[in-house]
């Protein structure tokens, strides 16, 4: 069986093609009327002198990054379900790892960062967002929008991403996840998606959901992905022994390339550019919040009174 497709002929496996497919169609659908009523307001401001119109520019130029943002996150998990990916996973660690980082650090931000509910619920028809509200009552609706509140508290998303990609790796269930292809794609990948979506909305805007934490607060969060993912790394790295029984009986190219070898480099990939997205994230957060501190006229007041303070 060639390493490019699978035994009937797919690089991709067909469910997940579709599911990209119509994920796209339907967000793009509802990302057109965003931007359509972006530009129509745009327009009626621009017809009243008291307005530049600068805020329907603003709106517009967001939904195009979004849009942009939503379709590499569709492509990035498209490479991440690809065969060649999927079977080298099984052969080799360090492209497993790649796999995970995909799902962890890079499809889950840009998802989240794509603000998708809104346009994926207005890119449905009309028909069936009827048939939703009929079906689903608003008891229901409320039940759910409360348990998605609790698990969105700052303290526990930290707790889930931790115990979520922890668990996955205890060599137990990690092998069980290699010898079992419903375990792998269903469980254990859905498991890094959701865990990791829900953390990442806590430090990317994702209307309509909003950060529960202030600056401090996220930077917090962050840092605990930070440092839980060095202390996996470097556990899994630092072993003297495989950890991962299927990887032991696996074939490298001519035997130069050693279990443990595998093993090591995978930690390396894990340690390096796992903390890659964390790190932007953690900057990006910090410079954020020294901006909104410097531009609140309280605090440049006390720190001018303290400053005049000192001089006296």
């Amino acid at each position: 069986m060639s390493i490019w497709v699978d035994a009937n002929g797919w690089p991709v496996p067909p469910e997940v093609l579709l599911a990209c497919l119509v994920a796209e169609v339907v967000y793009f659908r509802g990302w057109e009327r965003i931007v359509r009523n972006a530009r129509a307001r745009e327009a009626a401001r621009a017809r009243i002198p008291s307005f530049a119109g600068a805020a329907g520019v603003y709106q517009r130029s967001i939904w195009l990054w979004r849009g942009l943002f939503f379709s590499v996150a569709l492509l990035a998990l498209l490479v991440a379900s690809s065969t060649p990916i999927d079977i080298l996973s099984s052969r080799l660690l360090w492209v497993h790892m790649i796999q995970h980082l995909l799902l962890l650090g890079v499809i889950a931000p840009l998802l989240v960062a794509s603000a998708p509910a809104i346009p994926l619920w207005l890119g449905l028809p009309g028909r069936v967002r009827k048939l939703f509200k009929r079906c689903v009552s608003v008891k229901i609706r409320r039940g759910l929008y409360r348990v998605v509140g609790w698990l969105r508290q700052p303290a526990l998303s930290c707790v889930l991403l931790v115990v979520g990609t922890w668990i996955w790796h205890w060599p137990a269930l990690y092998d069980l996840a290699l010898t079992n292809a419903a375990i792998h794609d269903w469980c254990e990948h859905t498991t890094f998606l959701a865990v990791s979506i829900l953390f990442w909305t806590q430090v990317i805007p994702s209307p309509p959901l909003r950060a529960r934490a202030g600056y401090p607060g996220r930077i917090g969060c962050v840092g605990v992905a930070i440092v839980q993912n060095v202390v996996l790394a470097v556990l899994i790295g630092f072993a003297q022994t495989p950890l991962y029984a299927p990887y032991i009986h696996q074939a490298t190219g001519a035997g130069v390339f050693a279990a443990l070898q595998d093993q090591h480099l995978g930690a390396g990939i894990m340690w390096t550019f796992g903390d890659l997205p964390f790190g932007i994230a953690f900057a990006a957060l910090v410079h954020r919040w020294l901006g909104s501190v410097m531009d609140d006229p309280e605090t440049l007041a006390v720190g001018g009174r303290q400053s005049a303070s000192t001089r006296i």
